[in-house]
């Protein structure tokens, strides 16, 4: 309890710092002929944001410490990728984008501090793995993408390596479910707005399914 309390309270400061980090992602260039899309300076002054982000960190580092308590080693990976995915999510309902420089920035911290885990745990066997799920769910989600471009796209199947690799660290099973768990979040939000009558007007980014699927998949591996 002691450590998921402090981790917890790691949570919120780190939280509290993410909108100085979206603020520093380079904007994009507008596509084609479309208007600009928003700076994202202007994302991280949203007003209460480094409070809301803050709360949300903390709730997801406190989820991951009970998670990975018996496996200490892996639980700085599991943090990282957890404070970028609080950030991903909040860039991604506002925008229905996952930016390069989070998605690219959790997979190479991920994979270092996994290699630094498996080297102090000498499980190999699980580091194999983890690198099998990302290139699995990367496989698996581009080929949706490419067959549903409306519904996914390329940031999502970046985001899939990612959180392919620290499923795959955990089980094979995991992996399963954190797919599994992030297509029946967004089919219920998909529900919900329909059952509200905003469904049909309203794009649904699946970078959050994807991303709470996953936590509560790592969480029920316990």
């Amino acid at each position: 309890m002691t450590l998921v309390l402090a981790v917890a309270a790691a949570g919120l400061v780190v939280g509290a710092l993410l909108p100085t980090a979206i603020a520093r992602i380079p904007d994009r260039a507008p596509p084609g002929d479309s208007p600009p899309p928003t700076p994202y300076r202007e994302l991280a002054a949203a007003p209460r944001l480094a409070w809301w982000l803050a709360a949300a960190t903390a709730l997801v580092w406190a989820l991951l410490a009970v998670a990975r308590d018996d496996s200490r080693a892996d639980l700085p990976a599991y943090l990282v990728v957890g404070a970028l995915g609080v950030a991903m999510a909040y860039v991604d309902l506002r925008e229905h984008l996952l930016p390069d420089w989070l998605t690219y920035t959790s997979l190479a911290a991920a994979a270092a501090l996994l290699t630094v885990a498996a080297a102090a745990t000498q499980d190999w066997g699980a580091y194999g793995r983890a690198w099998a799920g990302a290139a699995a769910c990367l496989v698996f989600y581009l080929l949706l993408a490419l067959l549903r471009p409306a519904d996914l796209g390329l940031g999502d199947v970046k985001l899939a390596a990612v959180l392919g690799l620290l499923l795959g660290w955990v089980g094979w099973y995991t992996v399963v479910l954190g797919v599994f768990l992030g297509f029946l979040v967004g089919g219920v939000i998909g529900m919900v707005l329909l059952a509200a009558g905003r469904g049909r007007r309203t794009a649904l980014p699946f970078g959050p399914p994807m991303l709470v699927g996953a936590l509560a998949a790592v969480f029920l591996a316990t």
